[in-house]
């Protein structure tokens, strides 16, 4: 039975908007207020206008190999989506963040995870994918199912720039923040929330689409401070008070090197 081709999809942004790079390019450095909380999210702000100049880039080297039929990925495209570090822009986000400045710089993180796993079916160089299914079955060719990934990116695409500001402005408006002990629960909750937002982007068969705009609350175990394993479970804002409703985790502190989070889901 003959399968028509389907289009070609629109990736990220309108593909006339696409470049390597912003056609404004921002200053090399966030602006900073003195005497605020910009300073202590100028890395990070800087981190993520890095990586959205990537996920740029590596999207119109996406766009290329998308055809009716098939989507080919060459070793340019699976490289810059295999540079593509989530890594440098969680590292740079501070602890004891009050909890509004928290929501907005999740909000942000949350962007690029989205759109980042979005385009993890395409870090494999030198291969050709199908489009069109097999006659005979309704199941989705490989290749249908790596473009409707890539879709899963675009709302996260378009709101980037705006939350992005509103971090800035949010930061400048903010005290600057107390210095936190790399192995306090408060360096361990921005983990835990980090690996949450990856979890959802990633987990269960997932590839990108997952914004968040709340903060879910964190509900510790009663072990001493000075414990180094600890459990937990991650409560949306709707359900702040149901223990049972939650994801539970584990959180392992090892010097030098950080928390180590491990969300019992999937």
């Amino acid at each position: 039975m003959p399968v028509s081709s389907p289009p070609a999809p629109t990736l990220e942004a309108p593909s006339s908007a696409l470049s390597s790079a912003p056609s404004t390019p921002p200053p090399s450095r966030a602006p900073v207020t003195s005497a605020s909380a910009q300073r202590d999210l100028a890395p990070f702000v800087d981190a993520a206008r890095d990586l959205d100049r990537r996920l740029h880039a590596a999207a119109a080297l996406i766009n290329t190999g998308v055809h009716a039929d098939a989507v080919v990925v060459d070793r340019s495209t699976a490289a810059a989506v295999q540079g593509l570090d989530l890594g440098a822009v969680g590292s740079a986000i501070p602890g004891a963040l009050p909890r509004e400045l928290m929501r907005r710089v999740l909000t942000t993180y949350s962007d690029l995870v989205s759109r980042t796993l979005a385009m993890s079916p395409f870090r494999f160089a030198d291969r050709t994918y199908t489009r069109i299914p097999p006659e005979g079955t309704t199941a989705r060719a490989e290749g249908e199912d790596m473009v409707l990934c890539l879709g899963n990116g675009t709302v996260a695409a378009q709101r980037f720039d705006a939350d992005l500001a509103a971090v800035v402005t949010a930061a400048g408006s903010t005290p600057p923040l107390p210095t936190v002990d790399p192995a306090s629960l408060a360096r361990a909750e921005v983990d835990v929330r980090l690996a949450e937002i990856v979890l959802r982007n990633r987990g269960c068969g997932a590839c990108g689409g997952f914004v968040q705009t709340e903060v879910s609350t964190i509900v510790w175990d009663q072990a001493p401070a000075s414990a180094t394993t600890r459990t937990g479970a991650l409560l949306p804002e709707a359900s702040a008070g149901d223990v049972g409703g939650g994801l539970p985790f584990t959180a392992v502190y090892t010097p030098g090197t950080g928390w180590s989070i491990d969300i019992l889901a999937c």
